[in-house]
């Protein structure tokens, strides 16, 4: 375990905090929960490791001497946390840092019970007399994380989803498919449930598989990322065939009520009823859209291949710097989000947010920047396209009467979720090339797009 001088110094700063706040408990009880309340503290005792509470008690009932308990405070939980972040970072842990906090938490509860006198010391002498040993602290965190790290298990998931018009199940990419759900399914009481709060019932899962050993928690975490990116890539597969064509509707899905009605008159007297079915037309051209994903997925270096690169590669735990993946992935939350959204207006913020998570990286003149290299996105074998660049002016000036408050109701003169995923899936390919899995890219990235016209062995159709 890598204990750097920072985390020493937090160390010390800890315990000189839980010695403080267990003097305090010990000489005027009223005085620590009225601080404890003042820091909106709900548990305040650390208790005993699991593998220590039986060890602990009989030292208890024999009067043998230790520490029962410790009493946090606003400032010891503040110190914790930061340790939590320092040891997360200095032993590079597939979990999340505030994982740590407990495993400080444990690993300060036995150093205390394991050099009384230093605690004591901190506690009755003067704050400044305790002295660490640094050597046995570092013994027990690496104990205690090489128990930690041995409860990460590889992981596989499987997200109820209904799929339409596809037959069988379909691997998407290695450790990603579809599987329709069995038979059995459909009797659990779960899935019973599950039925009756939607308006489809659940025909397949998405079945995700985590290779790499990690906490529950975080191989949750990259399961669902990989998985809303799964149904955003294929959302954006979809719409660029046609905007009925998307082919699932996820368990989180928003969906509107299929029967709406409202009342009407010109006065209360004479009253109305005005009854509407809505029936859900996304996924009236989704057979088609199978059909064209099969034929064009048989191909060399297809287009569809490239982008399942991207849920592919969120499974895998990054704990570094941002990859040029993740903003692919933040670019199609916004899309996926944006082709089932009903409101014009919330539709075209969160088009352009799309399109803005690819090309803008906080230069200079961000309108323009904006105009600019989604045009470079959209080149051809015939050059650059003015055409592309006034849909991209009236796109993100639309954008922009929207969210300062304009009273605006015109419409564009040409489809947004067309100009939209095809700009998408240029950017996905182009960013390919780029290198998916790069980092510290904020310079080189915005150059690249930058130089795309000159790049002519890079222009796609």
């Amino acid at each position: 375990m890598q204990i750097s001088e920072a985390c020493k110094n937090r160390f010390e700063l800890l315990l000189k905090e839980l010695a403080r706040s267990y003097k305090l408990y010990i000489d005027d009880r009223d005085a620590y929960f009225t601080e404890m309340k003042k820091d909106n503290l709900i548990l305040t005792c650390i208790d005993a490791p699991s593998d220590l509470r039986d060890k602990i008690n009989k030292k208890r009932q024999s009067q043998t001497p230790c520490f029962y308990q410790l009493y946090r405070t606003g400032l010891s939980s503040k110190i914790t946390l930061e340790l939590a972040n320092l040891l997360h970072k200095n032993n590079l842990s597939y979990c999340f840092p505030n994982e740590f906090i407990d495993l400080v938490e444990d690993i300060t509860y036995e150093y205390v019970n394991t050099d009384l006198n230093c605690f004591i010391d901190y506690i009755i002498q003067n704050e400044d007399h305790g002295k660490i040993q640094f050597d046995v602290l570092k013994k027990i965190g690496r104990r205690r994380l090489n128990s930690l790290k041995k409860e990460f298990t590889v992981s596989v998931f499987q997200f109820p989803l209904m799929i339409f018009n596809l037959n069988g199940e379909l691997q998407l990419s290695k450790h990603i498919r579809l599987v329709p759900t069995g038979l059995s399914d459909l009797t659990d009481e779960e899935f019973s449930r599950f039925a009756k709060t939607r308006t489809f019932d659940s025909n397949y899962y998405l079945e995700i598989c985590l290779q790499t050993k990690c906490s529950n928690n975080l191989a949750l975490h990259l399961a669902e990322k990989a998985r809303d990116s799964i149904y955003n890539v294929l959302r954006l597969l979809a719409t660029r065939l046609s905007p009925r064509a998307i082919p699932l509707l996820a368990s989180s899905e928003k969906h509107p009520h299929l029967f709406d009605f409202y009342k009407h008159g010109k006065d209360l007297n004479s009253m109305n009823k005005a009854i509407t079915y809505k029936f859900p037309s996304l996924h009236f051209d989704s057979k088609d859209f199978w059909k064209v994903f099969h034929e064009e997925r048989a191909l060399d270096k297809n287009l569809i291949d490239i982008a399942l690169q991207i849920p592919e590669l969120l499974l895998l735990p990054n704990i570094s710097n941002p990859r040029v993946v993740e903003r692919l992935e933040r670019s199609m939350l916004w899309y996926g989000d944006a082709v089932t959204e009903s409101n014009f207006y919330l539709q075209v913020q969160k088009l352009v947010s799309s399109l803005e998570a690819l090309v803008n990286f906080n230069e200079g003149d961000v309108t323009e920047t904006f105009k600019r290299r989604v045009t470079h996105l959209n080149i051809n074998h015939t050059g650059l396209n003015e055409e592309i660049r006034e849909k991209a002016n009236q796109l993100y000036d639309a954008r922009s009467k929207i969210i300062h408050g304009s009273s605006t109701d015109e419409r564009l003169n040409f489809c947004i979720i067309d100009f939209c995923s095809e700009t998408l899936l240029r950017a996905i390919f182009y960013f390919s090339l780029f290198g998916f899995e790069k980092t510290g890219f904020n310079n080189k990235l915005p150059e690249f797009l930058d130089e795309l016209p000159k790049q002519a062995v890079l222009r796609c159709d």
